[in-house]
């Protein structure tokens, strides 16, 4: 499965957090690209960091989906990218203590967010096909620890 976290959306005042955090969220997805079973083929997951959006909607919830993207593009008549098996969803901080932490912390508590999310892969796991979630969750933590961003 490969896995890609994302938090690449931001306004003015998250613009120093999304760039401390594309680095780390990108090492994480690498190290946690492997086979936990499943029919699961790619996991992405975005980390919500425009405050005005907490008021427009609730975050995406998870959605796993057999065949997303590919085809014939209309203007070009070349084939696009097919990804088939994703599952997709967005985690939300609490912003207010998002905002209120010392930059060098802020990493720490992105990863423990998504982290805490990702238990809804062990609610999904039928569905999944067997995915294994507890494993995916334990390297997740073993990962971040070993970047130097345990939680």
């Amino acid at each position: 499965m490969e896995v890609r976290f994302h938090a690449n959306m931001c306004d003015q005042a998250t613009r120093k957090i999304a760039d401390a955090l594309h680095q780390p969220l990108r090492d994480l997805g690498g190290a946690l690209s492997r086979d936990y079973g499943g029919t699961m083929q790619h996991l992405w997951i975005d980390f919500e960091l425009i405050r005005d959006h907490c008021e427009l909607r609730p975050p995406y919830p998870f959605r796993f989906q057999k065949k997303v993207g590919g085809g014939i593009c209309r203007l070009t008549g070349m084939r696009t990218t097919m990804y088939e098996h994703v599952g997709h969803y967005s985690v939300r901080p609490d912003f207010d203590v998002l905002l209120a932490l010392p930059l060098d912390q802020v990493v720490s508590y992105v990863l423990s967010r998504i982290h805490e999310s990702t238990s809804v892969q062990i609610e999904k796991q039928k569905k999944l096909g067997g995915l294994d979630a507890q494993r995916f969750r334990e390297d997740f933590a073993a990962a971040c620890k070993e970047m130097g961003h345990p939680f």
